[in-house]
């Protein structure tokens, strides 16, 4: 189990028998793919040229802020999830960086970049799986129990883990299509747990979800979710919105309901499925997410100039 570089250079974890974590990714060019960006997303090649151009014209009159106008990968991962309707990327993106602005100093100064967070990556919280869903969704398993270990990971790191991590799934063009699933596993959920979190915390976090996240949440998948879990829920449930509500599933220990959702070929045999790949190191995802620093220091270049943002 070892970090490797494809022909295009770009890192991936190879776990072994034949299963590869990877991130980033050149366009698609599977004609599947091609086929369902154009049906469902209205991606063609005029199309995204006018989308790209009107975008840029509204990002140009918006003022005090700057973001990357020439750099067409980063407008294209607000304009490809969201159907290339240019409104609502400008829109995304304006909350994205005013969201940076209002909650920076707490959530994002000292957490802007992987290498910040990296001891939730070594404690094994978190996992990528290598296979993707038969609708090309990929999938990503946070544990919010029993390996997250709340004297070395605050819930301003947790917080801070879901914004890069969403921000490492849109490197992937495919995912930009098609979409995640994610699943959170409270198994060994404790009142140390629970006293992480305040309203403050969950406005900010699912604000940030529901108004600046263009990747298409197509389901979230809570098991082992304990009657302590509710207490928690409570803390969240006012800032949930109907539509994120409605993707929500809570299957406690009922993985024959996950797999029903999920494809048991996908998930490991912890979940009731049929995944044989071996289970990433966490201090080798650490390593893997640290080689994206760079991108995420570039990304935090931009933004607002003054503390006004709309």
């Amino acid at each position: 189990m070892s970090i490797k570089y494809n022909e295009k250079n770009y890192p991936y974890i190879d776990l072994g028998r034949g299963y590869i974590i990877y991130l980033q990714d050149d366009d698609y060019t599977d004609q599947r793919w091609i086929l369902k960006a154009e049906q469902e997303l209205n991606e063609t090649a005029d199309n995204k040229a006018r989308s790209l151009e009107q975008l840029r014209e509204l990002l140009r009159d918006e003022p005090k802020l700057t973001v990357p106008l020439d750099d067409e990968k980063f407008l294209l991962k607000f304009l490809r999830p969201l159907g290339y309707d240019v409104q609502r990327a400008f829109d995304c993106i304006r909350h994205t960086f005013a969201m940076k602005r209002t909650y920076g100093k707490d959530y994002y100064e000292g957490r802007i970049k992987p290498s910040h967070i990296r001891h939730i990556y070594d404690s094994g919280m978190v996992s990528f799986l290598p296979l993707r869903d038969d609708d090309g969704c990929g999938i990503c398993v946070t544990q919010l129990g029993r390996k997250w270990n709340t004297s070395k990971v605050s819930m301003y790191d947790v917080v801070a883990l879901f914004r890069i991590n969403i921000e490492a799934s849109l490197m992937d063009p495919l995912v930009q299509v098609n979409g995640i699933r994610i699943i959170f596993d409270f198994d060994g959920l404790s009142m140390s747990h629970v006293a992480q979190a305040s309203p403050k915390h969950a406005m900010v976090s699912l604000q940030w979800i529901q108004k600046c996240c263009p990747l298409q949440l197509k389901s979230i998948h809570i098991v082992n979710n304990s009657m302590l879990f509710n207490v928690l829920f409570t803390i969240f449930k006012p800032f949930i919105s109907k539509e994120l509500r409605d993707k929500m599933h809570f299957h406690n220990r009922d993985y024959s309901g996950l797999t029903k959702c999920i494809s048991a070929k996908c998930l490991p045999p912890a979940y009731g499925g049929t995944l044989d790949a071996p289970d990433c190191e966490g201090q080798l995802l650490g390593d893997f997410m640290q080689l994206y620093d760079k991108h995420y220091e570039a990304m935090d270049a931009f933004g607002y100039e003054e503390s006004n943002a709309k």
